[in-house]
């Protein structure tokens, strides 16, 4: 006879993670957390640093304004892209791995 219960000597299997929450692109852009792919992280860091380049033509702050407001977005996206290195597994999208 077959039991469905695991017995007390063999650990329960552990679950599987939760996947992560949907979030649209303007989320990507907003968000603190990285994107869910590396494309998405992309495109987040690209548009972001149009919407700091179009606010500068906007504007025209002077250049050592601009030049704080581009490096700080820039470091930001730079930590973003990197904590997604390390928790979303960008490198298995830059391999082929799915």
């Amino acid at each position: 006879m077959t039991s469905t219960q695991p017995s007390a000597s063999s650990p329960a299997p552990a679950p599987a993670p939760a996947p992560a929450p949907e979030r649209s692109v303007l989320m990507d852009l907003m968000a603190f957390t990285p994107s869910a792919t590396l494309g998405r992280e992309l495109l987040a860091l690209i548009a972001n640093v149009a919407l700091i380049g179009l606010l500068v033509l906007v504007i025209q702050p002077e250049p050592l304004v601009t030049a704080v407001m581009l490096g700080v977005v820039g470091l930001f996206m730079g930590v973003r892209l990197v904590v997604g290195f390390r928790t979303q597994g960008y490198a298995r999208d830059l391999t082929g791995g799915r």
